[in-house]
């Protein structure tokens, strides 16, 4: 129910695309299934199995693959071939703060151009949020998708879209990686509702100090940091 009620909340426009080659629906489907786990970390990418399962050659797969090397998604091992990129603890770490600093900037960059639309939807994304947390049973995936959403329908405000652009590949290797998935909901959701209303009580009230907002965002961000690593090491 809840991952159907953020599909729902999603307000991305669907354009009116040329049909896709066969190498962009091989790096379509294969990214997709890294992104949502079904090709998990260390997962070995066989291209004739791959390319059975779509009705294409190896050669699509192939290109698909190394696109999304080039993203950071796969890596290649010798002797092994291609498998999705797996995650150590300190570099899990490391892209967390690297978000922590973009969300940062990009939030404030965003305070004077959001509109009250915009924080109506984060407001409901977080709503979504709250239940899932409370729920006897939490939808992992339901919740990293609703809290993406949640950030994104703000920082996609900062005017900047090369930010905007390396958020999103910042958000898709977390997904990927699948830490944040397995830890977060847990452990860090509870309070992380909480930080995000006062981000947008902060948008609300007109508050246009760039060194505070950026503060407040990136703070929160760390935060996720902070509270696995303190759990997962007690």
């Amino acid at each position: 129910m809840i991952m159907a009620r953020a599909r729902a909340l999603s307000r991305l426009d669907v354009a009116v695309q040329p049909e896709p080659s066969k190498h962009e629906i091989a790096y379509r489907e294969i990214r997709e299934r890294i992104i949502d786990g079904r090709y998990g970390p260390g997962h070995r990418l066989v291209l004739s199995s791959i390319g059975r399962e779509l009705d294409v050659s190896p050669v699509p797969v192939r290109e698909a693959i190394r696109r999304l090397e080039a993203e950071g998604l796969v890596h290649f091992e010798r002797n092994v071939g291609a498998r999705v990129a797996t995650l150590q603890d300190d570099e899990w770490e490391q892209l967390v703060e690297m978000l922590a600093l973009l969300d940062g900037w990009a939030f404030a960059a965003a305070a004077p151009r959001v509109t009250a639309p915009d924080i109506a939807a984060a407001r409901e994304f977080n709503r979504a949020l709250r239940t899932a947390a409370s729920a006897e049973q939490i939808e992992h995936a339901a919740v990293m998708l609703l809290h993406r959403r949640f950030h994104r329908v703000l920082y996609r405000c900062c005017g900047n879209r090369y930010v905007i652009e390396s958020l999103d590949a910042i958000w898709d290797r977390i997904d990927a990686s699948r830490v944040l998935a397995t830890l977060y909901p847990s452990l860090r959701l509870a309070t992380a509702v909480d930080e995000h209303d006062e981000l947008l009580d902060r948008l609300e009230r007109g508050e246009d100090d760039p060194a505070v907002l950026e503060s407040c965002a990136r703070e929160h961000n760390l935060n996720a940091i902070r509270t696995i690593r303190k759990t997962v090491g007690e």
